[in-house]
């Protein structure tokens, strides 16, 4: 008899703290997985129970509109445009003219051609007034021309005949410029000795070859038109 009765007392207490237990683990449970869960749905809160963490019951304050301003903004300024100088190009310095230097003057079919001493570039009167009465017989406006200079190679050096050639085009070209051809019309070629002289014409020259645009052609005057009848 004593037996079942401890037995039974053993049971009941036993089952008393079963009872006790499963809401405080069911609700330990819930809380560690989500503590905005609940058992039966997922949008019930769980009421506060003590030993939680309190909720958070405060709502933020809306956030104020930006006002809507009434008027148009003014305009923007626009900082004045940035004006760079425009240079003109310097002249060439004008060419060496020496009474006493070696040359002579060839009139070509379509130019001239120019001689020079042996390693100079200067220009004599004879060669300086040829040049500036060429540029004069042609229209400039129309006229292009081409400076072919020529020089003796040199064996050993072959860029000494190229320098000395580059001289003398850029003494005809001043002497091209000052008597009034704009530069883009002149077209200067340094050959040194890179093209032998035909027969007969010496190395140390200068061929200028002149070329004349055609006028353009003046537009067609239209008709007047005819008067109606009344």
């Amino acid at each position: 008899m004593r037996t079942f009765t401890n037995r039974f007392a053993t049971g009941v207490a036993t089952a008393a703290l079963l009872a006790c237990l499963a809401p405080c683990g069911g609700r330990a449970e819930t809380r560690n997985r989500d503590p905005h869960a609940h058992r039966n749905g997922p949008h019930q809160t769980l009421p506060w129970l003590p030993g939680d963490p309190r909720p958070n019951t405060s709502t933020a304050a809306p956030s104020a509109m930006p006002a809507v301003p009434t008027q148009a903004p003014p305009p923007p300024v626009l900082p004045p445009p940035l004006v760079v100088p425009i240079r003109k190009p310097e002249p060439p310095l004008p060419p060496t003219v020496l009474p006493d230097a070696a040359g002579g003057v060839d009139h070509l079919k379509d130019g001239l051609r120019l001689t020079f001493g042996a390693g100079s570039a200067d220009l004599n009167p004879e060669t300086d007034g040829a040049i500036r009465a060429l540029a004069r017989s042609e229209p400039p406006d129309r006229t292009t021309f081409s400076v072919a200079a020529h020089a003796l190679p040199t064996p050993d050096d072959p860029s000494t005949a190229r320098r000395l050639s580059l001289s003398r085009a850029l003494a005809v070209r001043a002497a091209l410029i000052e008597s009034g051809i704009a530069s883009p019309h002149i077209y200067v070629r340094a050959l040194g000795g890179s093209e032998p002289p035909p027969p007969g014409v010496t190395p140390d020259r200068v061929d200028i070859v002149v070329t004349v645009a055609s006028p353009a052609a003046a537009p067609a005057q239209a008709a007047p038109p005819e008067k109606a009848a009344p």
